[in-house]
């Protein structure tokens, strides 16, 4: 297993809020994994293979998640599965995700869960290379700062 905190291929944007005084956020990402493929394979970064993870969305000190999904918007084309989780679970959040099925698959968080320290939103790939599926992952917080 190889956890990328690089983001080739994809722009999991910056430890913050989008705006000032605005307290809960939708924080997004969406991981074309053909566009993530081809960028590593430009830049010479390994491929990504079974139980790779990716650092997706950056959560910073002082935020309390409450709620994460996982929309797959467009199918692998094989059997690919993936978990979504934190620094603390690769499956915090989600687990077993279908990539090959089109469906949006939000997860309600049983209690919300509070950073006192920066952490990440990460996918971790279950099975198979995954090189053809396109999720957008997302994230409702709060800032608690």
């Amino acid at each position: 297993m190889t956890a990328y905190t690089d983001s080739l291929g994809f722009n999991k944007g910056t430890a913050a809020f989008p705006a000032a005084n605005v307290p809960v956020a939708k924080l997004e990402v969406e991981l074309d994994f053909a566009a993530i493929a081809a960028a590593r394979a430009a830049a010479g970064a390994a491929a990504l293979a079974a139980t790779d993870s990716l650092d997706v969305i950056p959560l910073p000190a002082g935020t309390t998640v409450l709620m994460v999904g996982a929309d797959v918007t467009t199918a692998e084309g094989a059997v690919a599965t993936m978990d979504v989780g934190d620094g603390s679970g690769a499956t915090t959040y989600m687990s077993n995700v279908n990539l090959n099925a089109v469906a949006a698959s939000g997860a309600t968080v049983a209690a919300p869960v509070f950073y006192g320290s920066a952490d990440k939103i990460m996918v971790t790939i279950d099975s198979n290379d995954t090189d053809a599926a396109v999720v957008r992952v997302w994230a409702i917080v709060a800032d608690c700062n």
